[in-house]
């Protein structure tokens, strides 16, 4: 039997250090590869607390100024300290606001958060602790994402076309109203329908009544109190929500309001629209405490006044209107 030489196994050994020394740089080769094309940035601290990596994409995303790494990476505190310095974690002491962010590191806590910057991009920051001692956290701009998701609930509460609320949002404030209102806290509801706005459509074609309608809810704005709800039922039908109403005399200043307005002539280039608002008044909770018998008895108020002539309000139940 023959005996494999010492060279031999020297060579062996040779080669199997090398391939295990190829196989390590591949690895580092493809772990800097996935840092360097993260959708984000990364900064991975040792059990020391000291910054190992910080990516391109991360200094470009925090505005990290090349000053902070002259003599290297800084520590996790040195990072936090040049943060709160310049206002990234809101107001309060830089050393109280570091001692607080170095407070939650040393609990190794992983945590998921949103912060909204000075500049206002809004980042989704993620951070693990890693089991040799270190964290890893990374940082990624959700700003576009979350004006798309808050664009997309505003258009699913508001109407395209004058941007009120519409009747989903309506009904939602509506039973906030009439939850106060069993409390004891009164309100009314305008009901309100256009007089002779179908000529102006006939006549002058939809995008003309369109811009009618948008300078007819501007008024109702301008109308009705912050703390109201204006909003469009569709058509030319609008409803406003007046909250806190002690007693009737104050909705019939408001009701009396949007007559005014609404009666008053609207300029459209060479044509001026005279038109008229019919109004119906119901008070809760006299007048009911359910939001469906509420409007039900607006709408009628409402088309008593539109049937007696228009271009006034009435309330439910009076003979009389404004």
């Amino acid at each position: 039997m023959t005996r494999e030489k010492p060279a031999t196994r020297q060579n062996a050994n040779q080669r199997d250090e090398d391939l295990t020394i190829v196989s390590l740089k591949e690895r580092i080769s493809l772990l800097e590869a996935v840092i360097d094309n993260f959708p984000g940035g990364i900064i991975l601290t040792d059990k020391n607390l000291n910054v190992v990596i910080c990516n391109t994409q991360q200094r470009q995303l925090l505005d990290y100024p090349k000053t902070l790494f002259t003599h290297g990476n800084p520590s996790l505190r040195e990072l936090f300290h040049f943060n709160a310095a310049r206002g990234e974690y809101g107001p309060g002491e830089v050393e109280d606001l570091v001692g607080a962010k170095m407070e939650l590191v040393r609990k190794r806590i992983a945590h998921v958060f949103e912060r909204t910057r000075p500049n206002g991009t809004i980042l989704e920051i993620r951070g693990a602790p890693l089991r040799e001692g270190g964290f890893v956290t990374t940082y990624v701009d959700v700003s576009e994402q979350r004006r798309n998701q808050s664009l997309i609930a505003h258009l699913a509460h508001h109407d395209t076309l004058t941007d009120l609320p519409n009747r989903a949002l309506f009904r939602d404030r509506l039973g906030q109203s009439l939850a106060r209102a069993r409390r004891g806290q009164s309100f009314a509801l305008h009901y309100i329908d256009l007089d002779r706005f179908k000529p102006v459509n006939d006549q002058h074609g939809h995008e003309a009544g369109d811009r009618l309608l948008v300078a007819v809810a501007t008024r109702l704005r301008h109308a009705a109190r912050e703390i109201d709800t204006v909003a469009r039922f569709g058509g030319d039908e609008f409803v406003v929500l007046q909250d806190g109403v002690s007693q009737a005399n104050e909705a019939v200043i408001l009701a009396e309001r949007i007559v005014d307005q609404i009666g008053r002539p609207f300029e459209d280039g060479s044509n001026r629209f005279q038109i008229g608002a019919s109004v119906g008044v119901a008070l809760a909770p006299s007048d009911g405490n359910e939001a469906d018998d509420l409007l039900r008895k607006a709408d009628e108020a409402m088309y008593a006044c539109k049937t007696g002539g228009g271009s006034g309000f009435r309330f439910h139940g009076a003979s009389g209107s404004g």
